[in-house]
């Protein structure tokens, strides 16, 4: 069976999920579920290196809509429920939505009346909606009660116990993360709002630098070294391998391009020291730092939070910082931000002697894990996107700012 599913490259699974093939496939798979002349179509396409790819269709037949996901991933022994398809040079495994045979708390966070139930304290649910959805990864849904209480919901495939335990630690040690709304239920951690707004707002429409670089590094230095007993996730620069790999199949005719780049993020790597193990954040940008009066008001998503490298996280924040210029013309001020963040960083990691070509490297690995998340099967000009964030990790390279 494996053997099977591994016959195609997963360029050649991206242009199926694409392709009127698979949506017809989908077509009579919906019929016997009362869709008669259904209309299937691609929300979006995930693409994990090494893995396979994943996507949501939604199914459309007059007023009657399903969701379906679908997998080239290996799910074997296939869970019931999951449907099977011959593909042209594999399988694909199919679910209705929200039955993902990986997160089998979906349907609990999905469904208004166990959210009220388990999070409403008798509150009437006025709102759910989803915010994000990878198939087999994870989801995050927004509860909002007719208090006007919001509720985050982070559906998991596992380790909800360690996300909770890491939020009440770092609220015990005085850091405003997210408080959860109770012990998690079936890998789902439900969490309160925090105040402020998203740093990546305040870098649109501030007039000032919105947090200085002294208070970014006062903020990592000060995580607790508690986080320490938790086990660590690779950092964008350990998986240079595959998210080469993962622009590689969104640009294939980049091929020499993108191989030339990993090779030479390689070699600055291997010389390029880390620094010491310390509390790390693991996710560190700018959608995941709130601010207030240009402090500190929540730090998010901590599912990477524990060992790691301060350089790690200064390079996640560059990385995601230098790409915002291209996502939207009203990050005009961005450029001149990253100048200053990128020259502070850079001193206080030389003083801890490790140099700034490493420091850009690793930003340079962040950008380059972008660069297939700009496929967008909406956007017809997700490519032009894709290649713009490529020409910034070559000027990370050259530190051509």
């Amino acid at each position: 069976m494996a053997e099977i599913k591994n016959r195609w490259s997963e360029r050649e699974q991206l242009e199926f999920f694409s392709s009127d093939d698979l949506t017809d496939m989908l077509v009579e798979l919906v019929r016997p579920l009362g869709l008669l002349e259904a209309t299937v179509t691609v929300v979006e396409l995930h693409h994990r290196p090494g893995a396979g790819v994943s996507g949501v269709f939604e199914a459309r037949a007059n007023e009657a809509i399903l969701y379906l996901g679908a997998t080239t991933e290996s799910l074997e022994p296939v869970p019931e429920g999951v449907v099977t398809l011959g593909g042209p040079q594999g399988q694909i495994e199919v679910w209705l939505h929200p039955a993902d045979p990986r997160l089998p708390g979906l349907p609990l966070a999905t469904t208004p009346e166990t959210v009220r139930q388990q999070w409403g304290n008798g509150k009437m649910l006025l709102d759910l909606r989803t915010l994000t959805y990878r198939p087999l990864r994870r989801a995050v849904l927004l509860a909002r009660f007719e208090d006007h209480q919001e509720i985050f919901l982070k559906v998991l495939r596992h380790d909800g116990d360690l996300l909770f335990q890491k939020h009440e630690m770092l609220g015990a040690a005085g850091l405003p993360v997210p408080r959860p709304a109770g012990p998690p239920v079936e890998n789902v951690v439900a969490l309160h709002k925090v105040s402020g707004v998203p740093l990546a707002e305040e870098l649109m429409h501030g007039t000032i630098i919105p947090m200085q670089p002294a208070d970014i590094l006062a903020l990592l230095d000060g995580l607790p070294a508690e986080l320490m007993q938790f086990p660590a996730r690779p950092a964008w620069s350990d998986r240079l391998g595959w998210y080469g790999h993962a622009a590689l199949t969104a640009l294939p005719e980049q091929a020499q391009r993108i191989g030339a780049l990993v090779q030479s993020l390689s070699r600055i790597l291997e010389h390029s020291p880390r620094g010491p193990l310390a509390p790390s954040h693991g996710d560190f940008y700018e959608a995941n730092i709130f601010v207030e009066h240009g402090k500190l008001s929540g730090l998010l998503d901590l599912d990477s939070a524990g060992p790691g490298y301060l350089v790690d996280d200064l390079a996640c924040f560059l990385g995601h910082l230098l790409v915002l210029p291209s996502l939207d013309e009203r990050y005009d001020k961005v450029p001149g931000y990253f100048e200053t963040y990128a020259a502070a960083f850079a001193k206080e990691l030389e003083a801890r002697a490790i140099g700034v070509d490493g420091l850009m490297a690793r930003a340079a690995c962040v950008v380059l894990s972008l660069v297939a998340g700009a496929r967008d099967e909406e956007d017809p000009q997700w490519r032009e996107s894709a290649l713009r964030r490529l020409k910034l990790v070559e000027k990370l390279l050259a530190r051509d700012f």
